[in-house]
């Protein structure tokens, strides 16, 4: 029981966090006040444009917050990823117990594969403490995303023939047990013509298992 309320607290507060994050950055001005202020003081005269330009760039380096010029665009960066991160989670707890259907999950299961991997990304790029990740590692990136959306792409294709192939046989089997039966069947030889079907169809669903 406690074990399921510290799920529940850490899933809400999650969500709390994850919704939030790509607006935390409206919280902060686009740019600071100071240089507002100090703008003024050069039209007024108070300073001069030397020192206007050395307090521009000391104010500049005080908003530096983990390699962007300031706060704002930190969380603006750094939001959208953390959200997809924690709704990729999410996705993992939920989507085993929701899908019955084995192709539909192959496709969602990959789809998180590649959710998480572009977040993570993300994530790690905005906290990294260099200027940039390596060419390579974007080659890399590049190359995971194109090969796992292909993937992904293949999977809902053909899972789109298999549905329309489904389809098509619920059809033939309506017509079977419809029009056949009540058209090209004699009356006397009906139970023994669905006993036949049934025992089939039975036969058929136990092949597939």
């Amino acid at each position: 029981m406690i074990e399921t309320k510290i799920k529940v607290t850490i899933l809400i507060l999650g969500a709390v966090f994850a919704c939030t994050a790509p607006f935390i950055h409206i919280l902060y001005p686009k740019k600071s006040p100071e240089f507002k202020i100090l703008k003024q003081q050069l039209d007024n005269g108070k300073i001069t444009q030397d020192t206007y330009v050395l307090q521009y760039e000391a104010i500049e380096i005080s908003e530096k917050f983990i390699g962007f010029t300031n706060i704002r665009k930190f969380w603006y960066a750094i939001g959208k990823p953390i959200s997809m991160f924690y709704f990729a989670l999410l996705l993992i707890y939920v989507y085993p117990f929701v899908l019955m259907d084995k192709k539909i999950k192959r496709i969602v299961g990959a789809s998180i594969v590649l959710f998480l991997f572009i977040s993570t990304y993300f994530i790690v790029w905005t906290l990294w403490h260099r200027q940039d990740f390596p060419k390579e590692l974007y080659y890399w990136a590049i190359g995971i995303v194109s090969i796992v959306g292909s993937i992904i792409s293949i999977f809902i294709v053909n899972y789109d023939k298999d549905k329309t192939m489904r389809s098509n046989v619920h059809v033939l089997l309506r017509f079977i047990v419809n029009d056949v039966k009540n058209k090209y069947v004699l009356e006397k030889d009906k139970a023994e013509f669905v006993e036949d079907y049934t025992n089939q169809i039975e036969k058929l669903k136990n092949d597939g298992r």
